[in-house]
C-alpha cells in the first residue's frame, strides 16, 4: 500500500527542517528574553532613582524659590528706604538752601561776624537751638528799655542847660565863676591855699 500524498508532503517538509537550527533559534530567543528582562529591570531602577531625584530637586527648587521671594521683599524694602532717604536728603538740602538764601536777622549776622573774627572764643560755646529758631522774633531792645530811654530823653529836654535857656542872673553867676581863679585846688567845694593843699592831700 502506497503512502498518501499528504504524508509524503509532511515527511519531505520535516526532512527540510534542521533540528540544530531550531535549537539555535530557541536558545537565541531565550538569550534575548534574558536581556529584555535585565533591561526592563534597569529601566525600573532608573525610573525609581529619577523619581527620587525629581522629588529632591523639587524640594530644593521650592526652597530656592522661597529664598528668592524673601530676597526680593528685602530688596524692595531696601530700595524703598533708599528712595525715602533720597527724598528726605533732597528736602533737607532744599530747606538748608532756602535758609541759606533767606535774609539773616541782625543778631545772627553779628554773631556770624564775631565768630569769623574770634573763632577761638566761639569754639567752645554751645549754641541753643531755641535761640536760633527765635532769632527772627528776638527784639534786641526790650520795651522797658525803650520806655526808659524815652523818659530820659524827655527829662533831658525838660532840663536843658543851654545859655539861651538860662536866666540872666544864672548866666551872670556862671560868667563870674569862669572869670575867677581856677588854679587853686579845691576840696569838698572849699578853696585851699598853697600851704594847706599839700598837707590835706597827703
Amino acid at each position: 500500500m502506497e503512502p498518501s500524498a499528504s504524508r509524503v508532503f509532511c515527511s519531505r517538509v520535516l526532512g527540510m527542517v534542521n533540528a540544530e537550527d531550531v535549537n539555535a533559534i530557541i536558545q537565541a530567543q531565550k538569550n534575548m528574553l534574558d536581556r529584555f528582562e535585565k533591561t526592563n529591570e534597569m529601566l525600573l531602577n532608573f525610573n525609581n532613582l529619577s523619581s527620587v531625584r525629581v522629588q529632591q530637586m523639587s524640594e530644593r527648587f521650592l526652597h530656592h524659590t522661597r529664598t528668592l521671594v524673601e530676597m526680593k521683599k528685602d530688596l524692595d524694602s531696601i530700595f524703598r528706604r533708599i528712595r525715602w532717604g533720597r527724598r528726605a536728603s533732597r528736602a533737607r538740602r532744599a530747606h538748608s538752601r532756602r535758609r541759606r538764601h533767606a535774609p539773616r536777622s541782625p543778631r545772627r549776622a553779628l554773631k556770624a561776624k564775631l565768630a569769623k573774627q574770634y573763632p577761638e572764643a566761639f569754639s567752645n560755646i554751645h549754641e541753643s537751638p531755641i535761640l536760633d529758631d527765635d532769632d527772627e522774633d528776638f527784639d534786641p531792645v526790650p520795651k522797658s528799655s525803650t520806655t526808659t530811654i524815652a523818659t530820659s530823653e524827655q527829662s533831658t529836654e525838660s532840663c536843658d542847660t543851654s545859655p539861651g535857656a538860662l536866666s540872666p542872673a544864672t548866666s551872670h553867676d556862671f560868667e563870674d565863676l569862669s572869670q575867677g581863679p581856677c588854679n587853686s585846688p579845691a576840696l569838698n567845694g572849699q578853696t585851699l591855699t598853697d600851704e594847706e593843699a599839700p598837707d590835706d592831700l597827703d
